[in-house]
């Protein structure tokens, strides 16, 4: 028995074929693919689009490096609180998010140490 490819992967995560209908024909449409297509090549796209979601930012660049961190966190430590405004936004992915966080939390606690020790 051949393991399901495509969107058929989500009838062993408990995905009614109603819903992977659903998918499959919001998927091609965004594509601009023949939805009642059933080829070979439209599994092959839909396990494509599969294994690399969520890897990909829209301009093709990979998400969630450690230098979006480290941006983040430098951001974080040197702008602090003003950043704050920005965290909600969708100008920073998850990584920036945390990395601001991060900055932030090792800012205040330099101060902290800093009031204490001086």
């Amino acid at each position: 028995m051949t393991p399901p490819i495509g969107f058929d992967r989500l009838l062993e995560a408990g995905f009614s074929e109603e819903d992977i209908n659903n998918i499959r024909s919001q998927f091609h449409r965004m594509r601009g693919s023949d939805v009642d297509e059933s080829s070979e090549q439209a599994r092959q796209m839909e396990e494509q689009w599969m294994d690399n979601t969520g890897d990909t930012l829209p301009d093709g660049t990979v998400q969630g490096t450690y230098k979006e961190m480290m941006l983040g966190m430098m951001l974080g430590f040197f702008l602090g609180i003003i950043c704050l405004f920005w965290l909600r936004e969708s100008i920073f992915t998850r990584r920036h998010q945390i990395g601001v966080t991060a900055g932030i939390l090792i800012n205040i606690s330099f101060g902290l140490l800093h009031v204490h020790y001086n």
